[in-house]
């Protein structure tokens, strides 16, 4: 009788009972306590009668003898890193990369530039003599320069500061200004912005309508609107100027002039408060701007105060919730003629009140400056700028 027909008649049940255990840790203990109960001499006997290898039937033994289970670390499976293979690849690669590098040809910036292929780099780190061919493939050299960080990269747009060193300061000033503005009932306060120009024709903007409504792939046309947008805090009037072309900042003056116009006829203004964004055409040092509005302020001996909000900050400008009643009014529409435009500006209420929409012709021409001297000279004459803001807080006195 052999020594597996002698196992299989001497512990019967055992191996049944082995055979027919679903538990993986209690069959590998009771493994190992036949394994102990036959002395660990018959180890290949017992894995064959288990049907199992010997390797198993050890590693149950002496989970049983020694109280642990002998496990296969992760970092001693499969191949090992090029990078551990081969200790001096990543300096080979970054002596490559660093003999690589090149300037700007006329030397006008200190930036540096590469551009190599992968497959450059591997032939320059074959020509040193360490690696071979099939030491390595491109996918593999690829995956090391991504983890050196020499993957290939788009070419990053620098990002503007957020918030200036002047912007509590700003936002403080704009407070105390709009405070000052709603107390005082001879003081007009206006918001005032341009919108991006609104392309004419069939376009989509994004919107949702209840009809399905198709609109042109491509949006190429020079057919455009440009609204310049007014509110009136005081009595929640807005103002809406279409342009078909872009507004210069005489334009932008003469808006300002109209609205002024009607206010004036109704009751006695001693001063206007201008709240707007920092943009181009309507800064605090564009020179045709401020020298149009002291010519207003002259017309009419009325005080013309200019309070801006903080670079990227003027969406917390009151107009601005004009453009976003208009854009969830119109978006689900395609606006295929000016007159469509013009007719939902003109049916918009903010607060109750309807707007006044026009559309104009711009007047004046482009780029037109003011002489640095006489700007000064008006400087002085009309203008008051606030301390430590200069350019957000401006003062037209007549």
């Amino acid at each position: 009788m052999s020594i597996s027909e002698k196992l299989e008649k001497m512990y019967k049940n055992q191996i049944n009972n082995i055979k027919n255990e679903k538990n993986k840790i209690s069959k590998k203990k009771m493994i190992g306590s036949l394994v102990l109960d036959v002395d660990g001499r018959c180890i290949s006997a017992v894995a064959r009668v288990l049907g199992c290898s010997r390797k198993y039937v050890k590693q149950c033994s002496c989970f049983v003898k020694e109280g642990y289970i002998e496990q296969t670390k992760l970092e001693f499976r499969g191949r090992k890193r090029l990078t551990d293979k081969y200790s001096d690849l990543e300096s080979d690669i970054k002596k490559i990369m660093e003999n690589s590098l090149s300037v700007d040809p006329k030397f006008k910036s200190e930036k540096q530039y590469v551009n190599m292929t992968v497959k450059e780099i591997k032939r320059q780190l074959i020509e040193t003599g360490k690696y071979q061919e099939r030491n390595f493939s491109n996918s593999s050299l690829n995956n090391i320069l991504n983890r050196m960080g020499y993957g290939l990269k788009k070419v990053k747009k620098t990002k503007p500061l957020k918030k200036i060193e002047e912007t509590d300061a700003i936002f403080e000033n704009v407070r105390k200004k709009k405070e000052e503005g709603f107390l005082n009932n001879r003081v007009m306060m206006i918001s005032m912005d341009t919108k991006d120009k609104v392309l004419i024709g069939p376009f989509s903007r994004d919107g949702r309508n209840r009809i399905q409504i198709e609109a042109v792939d491509h949006e190429l046309t020079n057919d455009c609107m440009i609204p310049v947008g007014i509110l009136d805090l005081k009595n929640n009037t807005p103002y809406f100027f279409n342009y078909t072309s872009k507004p210069t900042s005489l334009d932008l003056v003469d808006c300002i002039e109209e609205v002024l116009k009607e206010q004036c006829l109704n009751k006695r203004i001693d001063k206007v408060i201008i709240l707007l964004d920092n943009g181009p055409d309507n800064s605090g040092v564009r020179t045709v701007f401020l020298s149009g509005l002291i010519h207003i302020a002259e017309k009419y001996k009325i005080q013309i105060e200019l309070v801006y909000y903080p670079p990227y900050h003027s969406k917390y400008n009151p107009v601005e919730r004009l453009w976003a009643r208009l854009e969830k009014i119109w978006n689900g529409f395609l606006l295929e003629a000016k007159e469509i435009c013009l007719n939902f500006m003109k049916n918009l209420t903010w607060k109750g009140v309807k707007s006044i929409t026009k559309l104009k012709e711009v007047k004046y021409e482009k780029g037109l400056t003011i002489d640095k001297k006489e700007m000064k000279k008006l400087e002085e004459k009309y203008l008051a700028r606030t301390e430590g803001i200069k350019k957000w807080s401006v003062l037209i006195t007549p």
